[in-house]
């Protein structure tokens, strides 16, 4: 940023309501000026829109699916092809709403941008995520498609079953929508991004230079290789060993080589989920394998979502891989032991006390 306009900058921060014509008089320079560097400002991220909305610090920006889950639990055995006693529960989900809401309940600031139906149970999604801490003024409303809904079935272990995901709203997060948030784009020190959006939104973000980190998770094998195109400019790209061979298209079973040849495409770390054998984290210069903390499991679903968050969370905590490895798959754990997709209580105090209660 030039002394200038660090200057215009710096004056909008003292006084954000503050006209043009005043910055100008108090920084003894035109009107015309300070609306060039006002500009720059803008095109830049650091201003964000009207009223000088200044770009904040630190900041997440997780793009994908925001919905609601709607899960059956099985009380007993789960008997196909019949009808099973059991409870049914409601709570926000979708992979990048839940990394959103994860990342804000272990203190980060933290921004969603995902599209929403113009309904009751998006007005729903919503106020619960915004409950959570998460920055919802960047969720798109869509008037005619409904609010995604993530319906699944879990036998009595808490074990996912089946599941039928109506997400075709999330198609509708196309170029143009993004390409209107891109000055939030500039602003923020991370960008996560989630395979549910369409691979024509991937190619797009793939081509922006920005300055942020771009961070992905793969969702699911069957929408895992829209990200090859990102691959080269990742981070960090979180996945599970079948997602790892849906990107590459390769039937390699050893762990290692797997993260291996992700980073020989480019991807600079790899957090490689091994399910109830824990994690490897993979990057040029480091790799540790760390096993699963022991858990009473009541529901897998959203325990990926919260290693994720966890180990960005632990980055900024610890310097030693192993303590970062080991906060994240904490955060999986207590997920895990949640009857929902986040953990209500999910935070960096009670995370380090499950730990220290090993």
């Amino acid at each position: 940023m030039k002394d200038q306009t660090y200057r215009v900058y710096e004056s909008i921060k003292l006084d954000p309501l503050a006209s043009q014509q005043a910055l100008a008089d108090r920084l003894n320079m035109s009107r015309e000026s300070v609306a060039g560097h006002i500009m720059q400002l803008t095109r830049s991220g650091h201003i964000l829109g009207k009223g000088y909305l200044l770009a904040e610090q630190n900041t997440y920006i997780v793009i994908g699916g925001a919905n609601v889950d709607i899960n059956g639990h099985s009380s007993n055995p789960l008997a196909p092809h019949d009808s099973n006693p059991g409870n049914i529960s409601q709570s926000p989900g979708g992979v990048g709403r839940n990394i959103a809401e994860n990342l804000a309940r272990l203190g980060e600031k933290v921004h969603l941008i995902a599209p929403v139906g113009l309904d009751q149970r998006g007005d729903w999604l919503i106020e619960k995520t915004r409950l959570s801490g998460v920055g919802t003024l960047n969720i798109l409303r869509h008037d005619t498609l409904p609010t995604g809904t993530y319906l699944s079935v879990s036998n009595d272990q808490g074990q996912l079953q089946a599941a039928i995901a109506d997400m075709r709203i999330i198609d509708s997060l196309d170029e143009q929508k993004l390409r209107k948030k891109l000055a939030l784009f500039h602003s923020a020190q991370s960008i996560i991004i989630d395979a549910n959006l369409n691979p024509a939104s991937i190619e797009w973000l793939a081509l922006q230079a920005l300055e942020a980190e771009l961070i992905a998770d793969a969702v699911s094998t069957a929408k895992a290789s829209r990200l090859k195109p990102l691959l080269p400019k990742l981070s960090l790209l979180k996945v599970n060993q079948d997602e790892a061979r849906a990107i590459l298209n390769v039937t390699e079973k050893d762990p290692h080589k797997l993260a291996q040849q992700l980073l020989e495409a480019g991807v600079k770390g790899v957090l490689l989920s091994l399910g109830s054998k824990g994690v490897l984290y993979a990057s040029h210069d480091k790799n540790l394998l760390k096993a699963c903390h022991p858990t009473n499991p009541v529901s897998d679903t959203g325990a990926g979502d919260a290693l994720l968050a966890g180990y960005l969370s632990a980055c900024q905590q610890y310097d030693d891989l192993d303590d970062i490895l080991s906060f994240a798959l904490a955060c999986a754990a207590m997920t895990l032991e949640s009857a929902h997709a986040n953990h209500p209580e999910l935070t960096i105090q009670n995370v380090t006390q499950w730990i220290e209660n090993l």
